[in-house]
């Protein structure tokens, strides 16, 4: 546990020099927001790093490697304090703003720091980078690494670059060159820090709406106190799945009656799953729609290093640059938020590409409600297209699409299951709406305050993004019992996001909107209730899939150190004698299962990886199932000829054998490789490794 902490101690020293190396220009970006949007400057230092490394790598003009990072860091450092504070002669402002504003930037640091530490331990309890889509994200995250200009090679798809979203990836490769920490450790760091970052982020905006709110009624610890209701909510909140299924397992177990002694309630709570709380429209067996509708808390707790995962950090920063931008009073031309929103827009595409549209929408809503002008919303809204466009060429250049079009939705859902699922929001933001027209229509002059502007355009977006699969979703190559699975999970999963960053500011909001208090009363203590409610998530998942009885540490490949430990040794002999990405041989393995580990763990590219993933990413079967068949060739084939011909195709330079293919191909025939004179350099047990001479 102490080794873990020197890891967990360095990757956030790394993380704080990247936040402080822009700490000028975010200070000044936010210099409206009550601690000048300090979180976001650790957000904004890695994805910019990280994208002109991406730009000029995919030009050949600079390598991927850490001193190419340590010298973008040290240039960022240099503009932002030379050039930005002593040569404008602002480094006293700048003092006096550290002084005072410091003890906002320790609370937000520790903040960090404590989410940090806390989730890295509970991974620890479950470090293993296995199952459901783990090997996909650590094997990108580890082509990147072998990766010497971009676009980085798809590790399971030799002789092409990644056709997916990798920029998320791509930012905690560049954290773990700096870092100089093994990737199997800083995947499960990566976790963490996403984590961190939500929990930070979503304290900083709620409190930031409360701030801009500004009524003498609301003092600084309700600033505090809504922000951190907030990031609870957002990082750590279900939704009242958990209270309902209980409540039905309760009466199952009792014959149809619902008891509440301690013992019926602790049998129900015991017998909870807690992926039914992501997995609850359509999965019902008379009905033939499966759907997904995830939140943050899941994907931490299962720990896919996904991009609907990653991206969070990103959007929050975009939804902290709307805040700070959309209020001041501009000419036609926004040029800051053209230029921010387009290349923060092109991040977030470039990691999760549906926010793109998701959060187009969010600007849309808000920038007209704030300025009531349609002139002006089409001219930025394009601007911000055009910059958009301009940032993710050089992604889009090497990237094929894989919707197939748009259709009408063929099934909806019972309202009941969406109150399920969403219902505690509604309770909870309904009640603000109601007060917030009262309150209006009170008044002699009707204008809102730009806060309560800016988190209806979170709720309207919000709740429009949960309607549209009820109306249409995007055709992708999953089976028609899922067809609008992936436009839900894409759609809902950043309206829970905005929901919960609004749930704060609500119930501060009606401190002053509910002027009878007894209403507010009741209204606080249903806030309780679903707070309880929503946050009791944890508990089942963590308890669930981590067990928390034996602390295993931050290594995530100790599952093929304990049972394949003969792949395991040949991993670490490649990490230490082979360098670049040359090709390496293994079988073509089935998605989802604990096949392609070399590829995986090294980032060296095999001709054909889990084949439901590639046939996904490279529109068809067509491609993928070729290359699958021509693996089981070269293994099986007793034409040594044909053999070497197909390694020749795929420019393969080494050959693995170990238990998956041995199980995999049972006519598995080694005599060709060694006829064909290819040289044994790594044995252990079952595991060999040949050098193809060609």
């Amino acid at each position: 546990m102490l080794t873990d902490f020197k890891y967990i101690f360095l990757w956030w020293l790394v993380v704080f020099v990247f936040g402080a190396s822009i700490l000028p220009f975010t200070v000044n970006l936010f210099r409206r927001f009550f601690n000048k949007g300090y979180i976001f400057s650790k957000i904004i230092a890695i994805a910019f790093v990280s994208y002109c490394l991406f730009v000029l790598g995919v030009f050949k003009l600079v390598p991927f490697t850490a001193p190419s990072a340590f010298i973008f860091l040290l240039l960022l450092i240099f503009v932002n304090y030379y050039c930005f504070l002593f040569k404008k002669k602002k480094l006293n402002n700048f003092g006096r703003l550290i002084k005072n504003n410091y003890r906002v930037f320790l609370m937000e640091e520790s903040m960090f720091l404590a989410i940090l530490i806390f989730w890295s331990f509970i991974r620890g309890y479950n470090p293993t980078i296995e199952g459901l889509e783990k090997f996909m994200d650590w094997g990108f995250v580890n082509s990147i690494l072998r990766s010497r200009f971009m676009p980085p090679a798809d590790m399971w798809f030799a002789g092409k670059p990644i056709n997916y979203y990798f920029f998320g990836h791509l930012i905690f490769a560049l954290l773990t060159k700096v870092s100089g920490i093994s990737s199997a450790i800083t995947y499960n760091l990566a976790i963490a820090t996403v984590c961190a970052l939500t929990f930070v982020s979503g304290f900083s905006l709620t409190a930031n709406f409360i701030h801009q709110f500004g009524s003498k009624k609301i003092n600084y610890s309700f600033v505090i106190i809504g922000g951190l209701i907030s990031a609870l909510f957002l990082t750590f909140g279900g939704n009242l799945h958990p209270l309902y299924k209980i409540a039905r397992l309760n009466i199952k177990q009792n014959n149809g009656q619902l008891i509440l002694s301690s013992r019926a309630i602790k049998q129900a709570v015991a017998n909870y799953w807690y992926p039914d709380a992501t997995r609850f429209i359509g999965f019902d067996p008379e009905t033939n729609d499966k759907t997904i509708h995830e939140f943050p808390i899941y994907s931490f707790v299962v720990a896919d290093l996904h991009g609907h995962m990653n991206d969070i950090p990103i959007v929050l920063l975009f939804i902290a640059l709307l805040l700070a931008l959309i209020p001041q009073r501009v000419k036609l031309y926004h040029w800051s938020l053209m230029i921010g929103g387009g290349l923060v827009l092109a991040w977030a595409y470039m990691t999760n590409a549906w926010d793109f549209a998701i959060y187009g929408l969010l600007f849309a809503l808000i920038y007209f409600l704030v300025h009531l002008d349609l002139k002006k919303l089409i001219i930025n809204g394009v601007g911000i297209i055009l910059f958009w466009y301009l940032f993710t060429l050089p992604f889009s250049l090497h990237f094929t699409p894989m919707i197939q079009g748009l259709r009408l939705a063929d099934s909806q859902t019972p309202l009941y299951q969406l109150f399920v699922l969403y219902g505690g929001f509604w309770l909870i933001i309904l009640p603000f709406i109601i007060a917030l027209f009262i309150d209006q229509m009170k008044r002699k002059e009707k204008s809102f305050a730009y806060a309560d502007l800016f988190v209806l355009g979170l709720i309207v977006t919000a709740t429009i993004l949960i309607a549209i699969p009820e109306i249409v979703y995007l055709k992708d190559i999953y089976i028609f019992a899922h067809r609008r699975a992936n436009t839900m999970f894409k759609l809902v999963y950043q309206a829970f996001i905005m929901y919960s960053l609004t749930t704060g500011y609500v119930i501060v909001r009606l401190t002053v909107l509910m002027k009878n208090r007894f209403v507010y009363l009741i209204y606080k203590i249903l806030f309780l209730l679903i707070f309880i409610c929503h946050l009791s998530y944890p508990y089942f998942a963590i308890r669930s899939y981590y067990g928390l009885k034996k602390y295993r540490g931050l290594d995530g490949m100790d599952f093929i150190r304990n049972q394949f430990p003969d792949n395991y040794e040949a991993i670490n002999w490649i990490s230490t004698h082979i360098s670049g990405q040359p090709v390496m041989l293994e079988a073509a393995g089935d998605s989802y299962t604990t096949y392609n580990q070399i590829s995986v763990a090294t980032g060296l590219p095999t001709v054909e990886g889990w084949l439901v993933h590639e046939w996904l990413w490279r529109g068809g079967y067509d491609l993928p199932g070729t290359r699958a068949a021509e693996v089981e060739k070269i293994y099986t084939a007793s034409d040594k000829s044909e053999v070497r011909r197909l390694l020749q195709k795929y420019r393969v330079s080494y050959i693995f054998v170990g238990s998956n293919e041995i199980q995999k191909y049972p006519t598995l025939n080694e005599t060709n490789f060694l006829d064909l004179g290819y040289q044994i350099v790594f044995e252990s047990g079952q595991a060999k490794i040949y050098q193809v001479n060609n």
